[in-house]
């Protein structure tokens, strides 16, 4: 077994093929990496003149004047003989960097909505098989803790989306009515300062350091019609509209209601009624009030998708916190699911979740709201590292250690 670089017909045609084939491992995100002015190969895995595997590594430069080999989101490759494959990786790296690090998605288990877990004993044997062969993993992370999410929320589609909205869950299908009905709407755009000034918003709440506008500008020069940017919006007037309709339905049942309390004995049943009549004409009267703050069109979210292969995957959103009861999600991901179905596309990929077994962590909101449009949650086996040089790959972990205490 044989590594080699590779032309990109050659790699793009193998990775077409291949179940674990994602955008990370695409031709477009090679020529981002370039364009990013990082050092990147196309590489082939060969056995005699036979390819069985590729991977795009990317090198990051590390302690000054080193490197480590970082293959996009693992080796596509079955796996099935992990000492040749070891030793072809020592052979083509040699002394020239300190690791080698891979991150396949190979999926170790799979969760429901109610978290009953489906495992796959074949992937937990692999995981002992790399460990065993000299790898190191990384561990069984709940967090966001390494190069790329290990668990991710996935949904496979369904051929319509009225029968993609009967496996949604009951709050999920109600929460999309009620943003509906706020009048909150969403559109396609090439607006990238719009779409981009959400995700400042997102990333100022949260306090996490937020990519640059000019990586998403990269990614939409390399993967061109792939990525769609959309962004969420209230729309005043039909928002007011539907709340006139219905305090006027609202005030025809209270009339209705009198009448009857007229002519019938006045029961806890009647009474009940009309304190809900009165709780709802108070609620959608002070909404009304509240729309006089609002803009004929508020702008109040935004998403960016790409989509490779085989899935559409949500790579970025953001929100105005200020509109957080509106529910921008709500009509963000069915718009994803139903455009996804109309481009008979097989999967719509959420990405990563964290911490899903907590329901006190603080993204575990985020986890619900995912889950709620149907799907799994997959876990993958997570990251592992190939040391090359001993030594310094220790004295790079260590300044790591240092550096987060």
């Amino acid at each position: 077994m044989t590594l080699k670089e590779i032309n990109e017909k050659e790699y793009e045609r193998f990775v077409k093929k291949s179940d674990l084939s994602s955008f990370y491992q695409s031709i477009e995100w090679y020529h981002l990496k370039q364009k990013e002015g990082k050092k990147c190969e196309l590489l082939g895995l060969f056995d005699n003149d036979k390819l069985i595997g590729v991977s795009l590594v990317v090198y990051v430069k590390i302690l000054k004047k080193y490197y480590y080999a970082y293959a996009s989101r693992g080796f596509i490759y079955d796996y099935q003989n992990i000492l040749e494959f070891k030793n072809a990786l020592k052979n083509y790296f040699k002394n020239s960097i300190i690791f080698v690090k891979i991150d396949p998605p190979i999926i170790l288990a799979k969760y429901d909505k109610n978290k009953e877990k489906e495992s796959f004993i074949e992937s937990k044997q692999l995981i002992e098989s790399l460990k065993y062969y000299g790898f190191v993993h990384h561990g069984y992370n709940l967090g966001f803790e390494t190069e790329q999410f290990r668990f991710v929320h996935r949904i496979k589609l369904e051929n319509s989306f009225d029968k993609q909205l009967e496996l949604m869950s009951k709050s999920t299908r109600k929460n999309i009515d009620i943003a509906s009905f706020k009048g909150v709407n969403i559109k396609t755009t090439d607006d990238l300062d719009l779409v981009y000034s959400f995700f400042e918003k997102t990333s100022e709440r949260k306090q996490f350091k937020n990519l640059s506008k000019k990586f998403y500008k990269n990614i939409i020069d390399n993967f061109k019609d792939n990525v769609k940017m959309y962004v969420v919006y209230i729309d005043k007037k039909e928002y007011v509209n539907n709340l006139k309709n219905k305090i006027k339905e609202e005030e025809k049942r209270y009339k209705e209601l009198k009448e009857k309390i007229k002519h019938d004995n006045v029961g806890h049943k009647l009474k009940e009624q009309e304190k809900i009549i009165n709780q709802n004409l108070e609620k959608y009267h002070v909404e009304l009030e509240e729309t006089k703050k609002l803009e004929n069109i508020t702008y109040i979210a935004s998403m960016y998708t790409i989509t490779k292969y085989n899935e559409v995957v949500s790579f970025a959103s953001g929100m105005d916190n200020a509109y957080r009861k509106f529910n921008p999600k709500y009509i963000m991901y069915p718009k994803m699911i139903n455009d996804a179905i109309e481009d008979k596309l097989v999967f719509v990929n959420f990405l990563g979740v964290k911490n899903i077994f907590d329901i006190n962590d603080s993204d575990y909101g985020v986890y619900e709201v995912k889950r709620g449009f149907g799907g799994k949650t997959i876990e993958y086996i997570g990251e592992f590292d190939l040391p090359l040089n001993k030594v310094l790959y220790y004295v790079y972990n260590l300044v790591r250690k240092l550096k987060n205490k």
